[in-house]
């Protein structure tokens, strides 16, 4: 199961980035909004995960810089379809998975 808040090692594991190169993703990328605890502590939700992907692959694959991925998240088409695309196939994968297991 999904947990709701991931915290920047688990993210930097999941990813297989180094922390610091998310952190700088944070500060570069206007789409990226990543919550602080009163400490300071950031913690990424469901959908930042989902975002950061997108990001790693951008630039290790697509090999856009950040100015230019953050062109590509301004794109209109982009803004409404990428996230909830991906939480729709994700939900698909789970839903496929499930119905197997029964």
């Amino acid at each position: 199961m999904n947990k709701n808040y991931y915290n920047i090692d688990e993210i930097s594991q999941i990813l297989d980035e180094q922390k610091h190169t998310i952190r700088f993703w944070e500060t570069r990328i206007t789409k990226l909004k990543v919550l602080r605890t009163n400490s300071g502590h950031r913690l990424y939700n469901y959908e930042n995960l989902l975002l950061l992907k997108k990001i790693k692959e951008l630039v290790d694959i697509k090999k856009l810089t950040l100015d230019g991925v953050n062109d590509y998240f301004s794109n209109s088409k982009v803004k409404k379809n990428t996230l909830s695309d991906n939480v729709i196939s994700e939900l698909r994968d789970l839903l496929g998975l499930l119905k197997k297991s029964n």
